[in-house]
């Protein structure tokens, strides 16, 4: 048999050991990618009984893609700081642990790939490649195979040119003509425009080859002919840019990637405590002796002074779980003195502590390429023992996810400390256990401590009740809409995404019609800046090392030196987002039956609303054709409708409640149009003599006001005078007087406390009230008066998602919440159930609180989300 060449993408391992594992670091280092990386990268040593071992690198700056095609990978999101730093630290690790890595300037991982596992077959050994990229397929056979990483680092299908055909109807040498047709958005190669993955494959089932398709084309019929003739040059360079090269200029000599003398990895993985490493290189390694941080802490009691953690619990040594049934024992000996258990559940392992001391701990496994214990069996007895005995985790939701394959799905908790840490500082930058724990153990001792923290914390500010009533029952009616998606129609996408495109071409060759020079790219802001400002001497502001501004505001300040260009980029810009955004992006998100499962962010903002993204739904324009369009694609599921509330003003309603303003409240508890209410008092005029001008402004007046909105700001917003501006607020205070107290109030109550409370007690600290710059002083003030307004919203629109749920679920009924916008809640209910469901949802959401005058929630139906909007 031939020795294994264990050949690694490090690029594409790091990538998804990073996004897989929380945040890890030491002494200010990342490690989580690290980490994750050598644990799958030894596994894999380990279990293929690899005699050699090689990791290859992209390096920075372009490569020869590139040079052919500058598109190549364009729009890619930038690797996050945090990541960017484990790079360069892994890659000094490995120098020191000596194991062999490749990079090369001008070529990419993939090619160093292909040319080492090409040197490996003729060098007699049997290269095998580890990577998460697709591209690699076309590498399998003649005596090379790929081990794929599908979820993160946890799970690895092996591929011969068999299986390649099994999953993907095409042979490992047909992948490059399948990316021609078919394009790789990841890349940015197009392939040919309106060929899709399945069409691709029938045609080389058809016919073999790209060229022999291209051959072909005329035999085809419709639009499918019509693309392949005019789209075969574009196919070509496609397939040319996914073809993986296997000359790269290396220097390779094998004896040079034999695996090295492990004990030279023990001091530099000592160094990040890499604790699990080691343990993973002592079972490697029979009579290896691995220090890890309990051991030396012990041996230098000076040390161990200075990094253990503040606890006030007093653990045990850790039972080390190897078997499923040492977890079940050690549940059923807790006593109920010792609950909430804490359970942290990572890539790598699962630890459960009670307040008794005693803790476990278990190395989680969930693949072939381990000899470990099953994660199934644990996170079964896991699941079902939170089921019973609700428990202390960190970020709820996602653990709900990981549970939901064993079919036992949490119904509460007992605490999560993300939620905890949020509502205590809602402007954290990250909530991720690593980056919260400080000198806490970074397992489930450090959260259990956390835990006992923040609930006496939370009890001392008066905010236990939000945390226990509605941040953390809400976690799971969010885990709940994540698993059950909404279903997009693809073809009326495909119709709206052709319709934009051909509209965005068109626009795009005005805009060049009218600066009259020439082809530019109308995306590239410096570009542009250069063209209106310099060439056509457009009025603008101060020039940048990066150019000139081309922001909206800065377009439109200019719009009338030349309306119909600004008009022709504005339209252009607002189309092209909209196609990437909401028809580029959602196609390839929906699942084989149509949905997409959008992720809904519980502590993304400080306000306290929640926020959406993959995508992210609370930007589709609320008042547009084209948003409209876009939610003409939401349907519901066959047979079903959906059924759509809406709060009405709430935040207008808000200002009426904590201001106390009679005339506020009178409008609003009489029903009026409290627009032309407004319009009515500030203007002077009757209220059946109201124009839709004057309702317009007063319209931008009434919501202005919730922001701390200026007359600069309003003057901008309603195209009249500073000094109208000036004027409409002055009327506005004097109609309204009970808005100004209230606002002036907040500003000083604000800077008296240094934070600012919504109505359920949610808590925002207001440093910036006591800066000496005055720019910073005036955001403090605008975040002191509408802190109570917009925080309360949030509260209301989320404990009205927690009542809708639990009254669902109680009433035993199918109509199942799906999705969360702003203030509007969407159901998607059977036929039977719709008009109880409408009825349940108003209520649930009307009723959610009491007021000094009425929430009210607009209910309707439709077979569109457009149609129930």
């Amino acid at each position: 048999m031939k020795e294994t060449f264990l050949i690694v993408d490090g690029n594409s391992l790091m990538h998804r050991a990073f996004h897989a594992l929380p945040l890890m670091d030491q002494d200010g280092i990342y490690t989580n990618a690290i980490h994750g990386f050598l644990m799958m990268v030894l596994r894999v040593v380990q279990d293929e009984k690899a005699q050699y071992l090689a990791i290859c690198f992209d390096e920075h700056g372009p490569t020869f893609r590139h040079e052919a095609y500058p598109e190549y990978k364009a729009g890619r999101a930038a690797t996050p700081v945090e990541l960017r730093q484990q790079f360069d630290t892994v890659r000094r690790l490995l120098d020191e642990m000596g194991i062999r890595r490749y990079s090369l300037q001008g070529w990419e991982a993939d090619d160093l790939l292909g040319t080492l596992s090409r040197l490996g077959e003729e060098a007699g050994v049997a290269p095998m490649l580890l990577t998460g990229d697709r591209d690699a397929l076309q590498l399998v056979g003649q005596g090379t195979t790929l081990l794929f990483t599908r979820k993160g680092i946890s799970e690895a299908i092996r591929f011969t040119p068999a299986m390649v055909y099994e999953n993907y109807g095409f042979r490992p040498d047909q992948v490059t003509d399948w990316k021609g047709l078919a394009g790789d958005s990841s890349d940015n190669i197009s392939g040919i425009p309106g060929i899709g993955d399945k069409t691709a494959v029938k045609l080389l089932q058809k016919y073999g080859s790209l060229e022999e398709v291209l051959a072909h084309a005329d035999e085809e019929k419709g639009k499918l002919r019509e693309r392949l003739l005019e789209g075969g040059d574009l196919a070509r360079t496609c397939k040319e840019l996914a073809t993986i090269h296997r000359d790269a200029p290396v220097e390779f000599h094998l004896s040079d990637c034999a695996l090295p003398d492990w004990k030279n990895a023990v001091a530099p993985l000592s160094r990040l405590h890499l604790n699990q490493v080691l343990r993973r290189l002592g079972s490697m390694v029979p009579g290896m002796v691995m220090q890890t941080d309990a051991q030396e802490s012990a041996e230098n009691p000076v040390k161990a002074e200075k990094t253990e953690a503040p606890v006030q619990i007093e653990f045990q040594n850790a039972v080390e779980a190897v078997r499923a049934e040492d977890l079940q024992a050690f549940l059923e000996n807790v006593p109920d003195s010792a609950r909430p258990l804490a359970y942290m559940v990572t890539d790598a392992e699962l630890t459960v502590a009670g307040r008794d001391g005693r803790w476990l701990r278990a190395e989680l496994v969930h693949d072939l390429m381990h000899i470990g214990m099953d994660e199934d069996a644990l996170l079964r007895i896991a699941a079902e023992d939170l089921h019973a005995r609700p428990g202390v985790v960190h970020d709820g939701k996602r653990l709900y996810h990981r549970l939901e394959k064993c079919g036992i799905c949490p119904e509460s908790y007992a605490w999560d400390v993300m939620l905890g840490a949020y509502l205590l500082n809602p402007q954290e930058k990250s909530y991720s256990f690593a980056d919260l724990k400080g000198s806490l153990p970074g397992d489930a001792r450090g959260m259990l401590e956390m835990y006992l923290q923040q609930k006496q914390k939370l009890a001392d500010l008066g905010m236990e009740q939000l945390m226990q009533e509605v941040e953390m029952p809400l976690s799971l009616v969010l885990a709940r809409m994540e698993t059950v998606g909404c279903r997009v129609d693809g073809e009326a996408l495909k119709a709206l995404g052709r319709k934009y495109t051909g509209e965005i071409e068109r626009l795009r060759k005005q805009v060049l019609d009218l600066c009259g020079q020439g082809e530019f790219n109308l995306n590239s802001p410096q570009q542009l800046g250069h063209v209106l400002f310099e060439v056509l001497e457009l009025p603008h502001g101060k020039k940048t090392s990066k150019g000139y501004s081309t922001a909206v505001d800065v377009l439109e300040e200019i719009r009338d030196a030349a309306p119909e260009l600004i008009d022709s980029i504005l339209r252009y810009r607002q189309l092209t987002k909209l196609n990437g955004t909401y028809i580029e992006a959602l196609l390839p998100l929906r699942d084989s039956e149509g949905r997409i499962h959008s992720y809904f962010d519980q502590t993304g903002t400080a306000t306290g609303r929640i926020s959406s993204a993959e995508p992210n739904l609370q930007n589709i324009p609320a008042r547009t054709e084209e948003g409209r369009e876009i939610r003409e694609a939401f349907i519901p599921a066959d047979g079903l409708t959906l059924v759509d509330a809406d709060y009405s003003q709430i935040e207008l309603r808000l200002m009426a409640h904590f201001s106390g303003d009679p005339s506020l409240i009178d409008a609003f508890r009489n029903g009026q149009d409290i627009h032309a209410r407004t319009a009515s008092e500030i203007f002077e005029v009757p209220l059946d003599e109201v124009t839709p001008q004057l309702r317009s402004r007063a319209k931008a007046v009434n919501f202005g006001l919730i922001y701390g909105i200026s007359a600069f700001g309003l003057a901008r917003n309603t195209g009249v005078s500073r000094a109208e501006a000036g004027e409409f607020i002055r009327r506005y205070f004097d109609r309204y007087p009970g808005v100004e107290h209230f606002m002036k109030e907040a500003v000083r109550t604000g800077t008296l406390t240094g934070e600012a409370r919504t109505m359920m007690g949610r808590r925002r600290e207001l440093p910036e009230l006591k800066s000496p710059r005055r720019q910073v002083r005036e955001f403090g003030e605008r975040a002191a008066m509408n802190t109570p307004i917009q925080g309360t919203a949030a509260d209301i629109i989320k404990l009205a998602m927690v009542r809708v749920d639990e009254a669902l679920r109680r009433e035993h009924m199918k109509s199942r919440l799906i999705l969360q916008v702003h203030d509007e809640l969407i159901l998607e209910c059977p036929e039977d159930e719709v008009d109880r469901a409408s009825r349940l949802l108003q209520e649930c959401m009307e009723q959610v609180c009491t007021l000094q005058v009425p929430l009210v929630a607009e209910v309707h139906t439709g077979k569109t989300w457009a149609q129930a909007k």
